[in-house]
């Protein structure tokens, strides 16, 4: 049976009302593209027709074909009207924007209070075996120094050098160790 792997929730995952300001958000940026998309098509139509000499219904009293489709005074009332939405939606994703600002630090501190165990035991494992290279290097230096002591040439060996693990007895895998016992993860 294979384990699955732990993921870090979402912030809207555990707090709700987190998530209900991302799902408000989400539709008013559906709406503001929308929005955004009627204005440009209506001043596309009003950019490509001819400027009328008389209005519509003159040339309906004078008998001519009417444009037959929006009115030049309703496309531009429609943009008016498109255009104060489109200052509410602005209004109304700032506030969104605040509120979700505002809930981030609890939805935040939800997060991190559900993944502490498995951080903790992360930080463990990474512990362990950290003190595993630690003897390891023990064990390393010991067989060195014999080899020191007993004034061996052992360089055909290919001596390596740990210095990346820091000093032997205060180097950075003890650092690490100390930080997490200190932290209570071991």
């Amino acid at each position: 049976m294979k384990k699955e792997q732990f993921r870090v929730p979402a912030l809207g995952d555990l707090d709700p009302v987190y998530k209900d300001y991302e799902n408000r958000r989400s539709l008013l940026l559906e709406k503001q593209t929308a929005n955004t998309r009627e204005q440009r098509r209506i001043q596309e139509v009003l950019g490509t027709r001819t400027v009328a000499q008389y209005s519509d219904n003159v040339a309906n009293l004078l008998g001519e074909d009417v444009s037959g489709g929006e009115t030049e005074h309703g496309l531009a009332e429609k943009m008016k009207a498109l255009r104060l939405e489109g200052r509410d939606i602005e209004i109304a994703l700032s506030v969104v924007d605040r509120r979700m600002a505002e809930q981030r630090t609890k939805a935040n501190k939800m997060v991190v209070d559900a993944c502490r165990k498995e951080f903790g035991r992360r930080v463990a494992a990474v512990v362990h075996a950290l003190e595993g290279v630690a003897a390891a290097r023990a064990d390393y230096d010991e067989l060195r120094y014999q080899f020191e002591d007993l004034d061996i040439r052992w360089s055909t060996l290919g001596p390596m050098t740990l210095g990346f693990l820091g000093e032997a007895n205060d180097g950075h895998i003890q650092r690490v160790v100390k930080e997490a016992r200190d932290l209570g993860y071991v």
